[in-house]
């Protein structure tokens, strides 16, 4: 028993004699990568994160017994917004080139970019910028979409949810009305053709709720979701994190400076054994 503690001190101060003997070299990497990743960090843009929450409208009892009756007719309802078709259109292509068209963000994307040839169709490299910088994330729990949107801008980084936001309330506002119009219309064309009053009865109530859609898409607010927590100006930066960056260079270049130690340490036996 006596043995085996002897041998595990000795085995130990055999480590520690290792660490002693290449310190400097663990001292001088530790050193060179924390002041490394300490000025890159202090030299890298800050990147500021801008917030908004938007939750789906709830589509009524009313028109819920509406849209099975104007299946009946094998007619299209507009389509009520929800989680799913929110998620889908706000990381969609085309509503991302809608907002940069729109917008004009490409000189906003790429300044350096467009001082050689500025009249190149930038569209898609706009679209790719925009998803690296633009998430949607879905909260199960309370039903909600989180927007954010990163830029080296505070302003910009807020600007962006707000015009994805507004360019996202026209796009459903317009489907809306384009299927209720057209419902309208197809409706209008049956009421001729039909003698019962009932199903007359039907049809017109029907068409009131094509008219009733197409009103309420046209106010627009609020119609397809509604905004929980709308898009502010971020007075913080998250990028950089200097003091974390710096503390994983710390820790990650110390491991390595005590593992390269026992590489020369081994490598150094090894050769004096085979001489």
């Amino acid at each position: 028993m006596e043995n085996k503690e002897e041998n595990d001190e000795i085995n130990l101060l055999d480590y520690v004699n290792v660490l002693k003997k290449h310190k400097k070299l663990i001292l001088i990497m530790v050193t060179i990568s924390v002041l490394t990743t300490g000025i890159i960090s202090f030299l890298s843009p800050k990147i500021y994160e801008a917030r908004a929450v938007i939750m789906p409208a709830t589509q009524s009892r009313e028109q819920g017994g509406m849209s099975a009756i104007a299946m009946q007719f094998g007619i299209s309802t507009p389509p009520t917004s929800n989680v799913s078709e929110l998620v889908s259109l706000l990381n969609s292509n085309i509503l991302m080139e809608k907002v940069i068209k729109r917008f004009n963000l490409i000189p906003l994307f790429f300044k350096k970019g467009l001082k050689g040839n500025p009249h190149t169709d930038k569209t898609w490299d706009g679209i790719r910028y925009l998803k690296g910088i633009f998430k949607v994330k879905h909260n199960q729990k309370d039903n909600t979409i989180e927007l954010s949107a990163e830029f080296k801008e505070p302003k910009i980084a807020a600007d962006i949810l707000d015009y994805t936001l507004t360019e996202l309330t026209e796009h459903m506002s317009n489907e809306a009305k384009r299927i209720a119009d057209t419902n309208k219309k197809y409706l209008e064309s049956l009421i001729d053709n039909i003698s019962d009053p009932l199903i007359r009865t039907k049809i017109y109530s029907l068409i009131a709720q094509q008219i009733e859609t197409s009103m309420m898409a046209e106010v627009k607010e609020n119609f397809a979701f509604k905004i929980i927590d709308p898009p502010r100006v971020p007075d913080r930066k998250i990028k950089p994190k200097i003091r974390m960056n710096i503390m994983l260079s710390f820790i990650v270049s110390l491991f390595l400076g005590i593992f390269i130690a026992f590489l020369r340490e081994y490598i150094g036996k090894a050769k004096s054994s085979k001489q």
